[in-house]
């Protein structure tokens, strides 16, 4: 439709102050009135005879017929929502109920038993309200209940399912292919009323013109608009509110009411979203119910079965507030709704009591269902054609992937999702939603939501994301998998930033050298594996894991198999953390930090297939760089950037500081620096025994950051040396040797002290720590926050404006307790480095000194802490440091002479 834009069991009677008058008057006048017979006549009359003295026939016979009399004729407490003949009329003339045969039901002849229970309990409450108090929850809370749980059973219509009208989907196979119909209920939860009272509207902030747009009324439809004080039952208009009735109120509807269909009974049976049904239709499956098929069995002996089901839906919530993860047999589904929508009591979760039956009552969902011209009009050329591209038929889209678009229209409540809150709706990945009222055809209120009929599909970010492309590819799914475990689908679907995201295939992670090996005796590997099979989602990526030869690259005997849990979420983070950058590495740049904070080095014009080559810290140590196989341009679908599909894992730096500085055949230029470091206390041991092929030591000040380690060059180290302006570990301990030599002579010794210090009277102890504290300050002042990279972009908050520098805090501390710090700039030729007194270093290039090897620069670290010490017994990554070493032409002086 174009929409214009312009239990049944009666309870006493709750009235306890009329209740308590009634004693009285029994003790004194019960001769006069047998209360069971006959009531005071100021009470008035049951809702019986009130609905035969008013010609309320229809609903006399219901009553009559379905044995109800002797309740509406005592005590019973009810609330009766009631309908004139005329109305009754306009009902059967719709045709809304359907014969056995398909054809519409015309008059009160044709009713099943079953539809007639549907008209007399479903306008029934099982308790006492006036209009003003329908809007009130338990407590009570005034304006805060839109919907109460009817006097309906789920008994009073127990389907019978044929074969030809079940879901062509895999879990009714076996019984359409047997040609098998089934008692089936829908739900086996009650149906609730939905109710719009004025108290409600104006506590939830709903407006007449949202109400208008629910009920395609007013400027949305040919219906006036909603009238002051208006109040609705299930969409139709009180007419006359509060009959009282001495057991309960009668209230006129301008129509008659009977229950409404939950979201996927209604879904099913409208003939212009047939496309998006059988999305849907996808999650469901019958489930056998033992409690069912007994109930059933008793209350109707002559149809007794086998077997009675209900249907239901794989959702992440579903009846009773759980989710439904398994199918009918108990295998492992592929992929899950954000909620039930056959869930007649769905509520939302962002309710603040804990209490289902109090929550039903204060919202419900919302669905997004695009009619079937504007979905063929997304797959074929709009949103929905790459994955048309990809797969050919809509039905053969994965449900893991199609998921993502039923998820993206499910709204979890109903209140936050009326026109003048548009604004706030948001889309699966916390962006607006974009909903326009002009993009609503029409709306269907139902049991446990409203449905909005759109002439538009809003795609979820997923099907723009860079992860887009491991989500439809089953050779990418261990890293897809890992994205939605670990909850990094929020982070990569945002549209905000624009990310490049390097994606391993399933083979290549065969062989993923463990990092945490480093710090053992042997070199391991995992071999990650993706068991589609596996009944828990969270057990569907194992890994075996092998001893391996690093240097060979030959695999070895298994250590353990199928290992699961924290070990598998600790190295697939870490590599995640890896393998995206924030940005576009085809910007012209050499080297980019990772969501991890580490370095890749990525080269557009390389690679075997002329796609680029991509490295790693563990890459460029080996000069093992990866051909990129593949390139996705995510922005080209107004996505939020590139993915590029490599064959193997971007492995981080197998070399702390300690393995570079000390290594005197591949870097001997660093060697008079690492005799500094080594006897400053810096450097912390790793391990309580023998390691690999990776570090012994880390840098104790470093923490779970990235850092600059600048290293002055031999010469300009020794010129230091040698003019005293810095005392090596060495020379303090022959100073300290020759002072206390000295000591023999008392006034040659007084006499040195006071050259030495300015006091007679100096310690040499005292003196002598001084020494070695600075020199561990002098190494300490070369350690800089922040990794700066000669070809990377030079970018940060507290760049000078002026200047062009960046000031980094050093691992130095001065007197007054502040980390002192280098004034750095970087551009993609040459980076130099001011210290505090003014002295100008320059990181060495060929450029800056043409005798030195081109290799001291950009120098690639990590430095790894496990979750234990001892040797091999470690099992996870606990934190690490990125660190890049350069070599600079000069020391960095923090203004304290020797």
């Amino acid at each position: 439709m174009e929409r214009k834009k312009t239990q049944r069991n009666g309870t006493k009677f709750c009235g306890f102050a009329l209740m308590a008058f009634l004693g009285v008057f029994a003790l004194t006048s019960c001769e006069q009135y047998d209360l069971d017979e006959r009531m005071p006549e100021w009470l008035g009359s049951s809702i019986y005879d009130y609905l035969q003295e008013e010609g309320y026939d229809t609903y006399v016979k219901l009553i009559d017929e379905l044995g109800y009399r002797e309740v509406m004729s005592k005590t019973g407490s009810k609330t009766l929502f009631i309908a004139d003949e005329d109305a009754v009329e306009r009902f059967f003339n719709s045709g809304y109920f359907k014969k056995a045969d398909g054809t519409p039901v015309k008059n009160y002849e044709d009713l099943t038993l079953a539809q007639k229970k549907m008209l007399l309990y479903g306008s029934m409450l099982n308790n006492v309200y006036q209009v003003a108090m329908l809007s009130s929850s338990e407590g009570p809370t005034r304006g805060d209940c839109m919907r109460r749980i009817s006097s309906t059973s789920i008994y009073d219509t127990v389907p019978l399912i044929s074969y030809q009208e079940m879901p062509n989907t895999a879990h009714w196979q076996w019984y359409k292919n047997n040609q098998k119909s089934l008692r089936c209920l829908k739900d086996m939860t009650l149906k609730p009323m939905v109710f719009f009272v004025n108290k409600f509207l104006t506590a939830k902030k709903i407006t007449d013109d949202d109400y208008d747009f629910l009920f395609n009324q007013g400027a949305y439809g040919s219906a006036p608009g909603r009238q002051p004080a208006e109040a609705s039952v299930n969409g139709v208009a009180i007419e006359v509110q509060n009959i009282k009735c001495f057991n309960g109120f009668v209230h006129k509807m301008k129509d008659i009411i009977y229950p409404l269909p939950n979201m996927a009974e209604y879904l099913n049976q409208n003939p212009n979203t047939q496309m998006y049904d059988s999305l849907i239709s996808r999650f469901c499956a019958p489930y056998y119910s033992e409690q069912a098929t007994q109930e059933f069995n008793r209350l109707y002996p002559l149809e007794a079965v086998d077997s009675v089901f209900q249907m239901r839906f794989f959702s992440a919530r579903s009846m009773g507030d759980a989710p439904l993860n398994v199918t009918p047999s108990n295998g492992p589904i592929n992929g899950r709704l954000k909620f039930d929508p056959g869930w007649n009591t769905y509520f939302s979760s962002t309710s603040s009591t804990t209490r289902s039956d109090v929550a039903l009552q204060q919202n419900m969902g919302v669905m997004l269902v695009p009619n079937d011209v504007a979905l063929a009009h997304w797959w074929n050329e709009g949103g929905g054609k790459p994955l048309k591209d990809r797969f050919g038929l809509l039905d053969s889209v994965p449900d893991n992937v199609i998921v993502k678009l039923l998820n993206n229209n499910m709204l979890n409540s109903f209140v936050g999702s009326v026109p003048s809150k548009f604004m706030t709706v948001l889309d699966d990945a916390n962006d607006m939603m974009g909903l326009m009222v002009e993009d609503v055809d029409s709306v269907k209120m139902c049991c446990n939501g409203a449905i909005y009929f759109t002439n538009k599909v809003f795609s979820p970010t997923a099907y723009r994301s860079v992860s887009f492309p491991a989500l439809v590819n089953e050779a990418l799914s261990i890293i897809y998998w890992a994205i939605e475990e670990y909850e990094f689908d929020a982070y990569l679907n945002s549209m905000v930033s624009t990310y490049s995201f390097f994606i391993p295939t399933n083979d290549g992670l065969l062989t993923y050298i463990d990092p945490v090996s480093y710090g053992q005796t042997t070199t391991k590997i995992f071999e990650f594996h993706y068991d589609s099979l596996a009944t828990s989602q969270a057990n569907r990526v194992y890994a075996d894991i092998y001893n391996y030869d690093l240097l060979t690259g030959t695999k070895g005997a298994v250590i353990t198999e199928k290992v699961v849990g924290a070990r598998v979420q600790n190295r697939l983070t870490d590599i995640l953390d890896y393998h995206i950058i924030i940005g576009d590495v085809e910007d012209g740049y050499d080297f980019y930090q990772t969501k991890g904070r580490g370095m890749i080095k990525f080269n557009k014009d390389a690679g075997t297939l002329g796609l680029g080559e991509v490295a790693g810290g563990f890459q460029i140590e080996q000069g093992t760089p990866l051909s990129i196989q593949r390139v996705y341009d995510m922005k080209s679908s107004k996505g939020n950037g590139k993915t590029y599909i490599i064959d193997q894992p971007l492995l981080t730096s197998e070399k702390s500081a300690y393995d570079i500085l000390s290594d005197s055949i591949n870097y001997p230029e660093f060697s008079l620096f690492f005799d500094m470091f080594s006897s400053s206390g810096l450097f912390e041991s790793l391990h309580d025994g023998q390691y690999s092929v990776g570090s012994e030591y880390n840098i104790s000040t470093l923490n779970t950051y990235h850092y600059t380690l600048y290293v002055p060059a031999n010469d300009s180290l020794q010129s230091w040396i040698d003019d005293g302006k810095v005392m090596t570990a060495t020379q303090i301990d022959n100073e300290e040797i020759r002072l206390n030599a000295l000591t023999a002579d008392h006034d040659a010794f007084v006499g040195e002290m006071y050259r030495l210090t300015g006091d007679s009277n100096a310690d040499v102890a005292v003196y002598i720590a001084d020494l070695r504290a600075n020199l561990t300050s002098f190494v300490k002042y070369h350690i800089q926050d922040n990794s700066v990279y000669l070809g990377s972009e030079f970018k940060i908050d507290t760049i000078h404006t002026t200047s062009r520098e960046a000031h980094y805090e050093t691992a130095y501390m001065n007197d007054l307790n502040q980390f002192e710090k280098l004034a750095v700039s970087s551009t993609k030729t040459g980076i130099t480095v001011k210290d505090k007194v003014g002295n100008i270093r320059k990181v060495v290039t060929k450029a800056v000194k043409p005798t030195i090897d081109d290799k001291y620069h950009n120098i690639m670290c990590r430095e790894y802490q496990y979750n234990n010490n001892a040797a091999n017994s470690a099992t996870e990554l606990e934190t690490s440091s990125y660190l890049v070493i350069h070599l600079i032409d000069g020391p960095l002086s923090y203004g304290v002479e020797q």
